[in-house]
């Protein structure tokens, strides 16, 4: 365990925090997302749901989501998750750096306190790396501009979520 700042440290997440993971990614989601897409499909107790399996599924060791991926999570004084963050190789067929940053979300109270930074930075450890960015979501892309990403030109749309599109910054 890493202390970033005496209100938050970073740590491995483990299979216990599942729960709370599941909550604060799906939550994280709404806060980015709602103004793009809505239902209970995506924010709702079935995206709860869907998201305790696939964080199950991540922190699974002998998975190969687990053996690929770079997981922490933000804690505070207590002990209880308040952000989380998740790298995995590049999903591009012609990759532009060897790590995607591929989730990053916090509990809306911890926004702009310097756990996402902490968070990113231990995923990464300064190195280059990419990121998916929904266009429409200026914060995020304020965000990681000031962790030194820049937009690189390529786009795709999430036709599965509505036609979002997504810009990938790079560093």
């Amino acid at each position: 365990m890493t202390t970033a700042d005496p209100a938050f440290m970073i740590d491995a997440p483990t299979l216990e925090d599942v729960p709370a993971l599941a909550r604060i990614h799906v939550r994280g989601w709404e806060i980015a997302y709602a103004h793009l897409i809505s239902g209970d499909e995506w924010f709702g107790p079935e995206a709860i749901e869907r998201r305790i399996q696939h964080w199950t599924h991540w922190l699974t060791p002998g998975t190969r989501a687990a053996d690929e991926g770079v997981f922490r999570v933000g804690r505070d004084a207590e002990g209880d998750v308040i952000g989380l963050a998740a790298s995995w190789p590049p999903r591009d067929a012609a990759p532009m750096r060897p790590r995607e940053l591929s989730v990053l979300y916090l509990d809306e109270d911890w926004l702009g306190t310097g756990v996402a930074r902490e968070l990113t930075e231990a995923i990464l450890e300064g190195g280059p790396a990419s990121v998916w960015v929904a266009e429409e979501n200026p914060r995020a892309r304020r965000f990681y501009e000031k962790l030194g990403f820049a937009p690189d030109g390529a786009t795709q749309v999430e036709e599965q979520l509505g036609s979002i599109r997504d810009i990938r910054m790079v560093r």
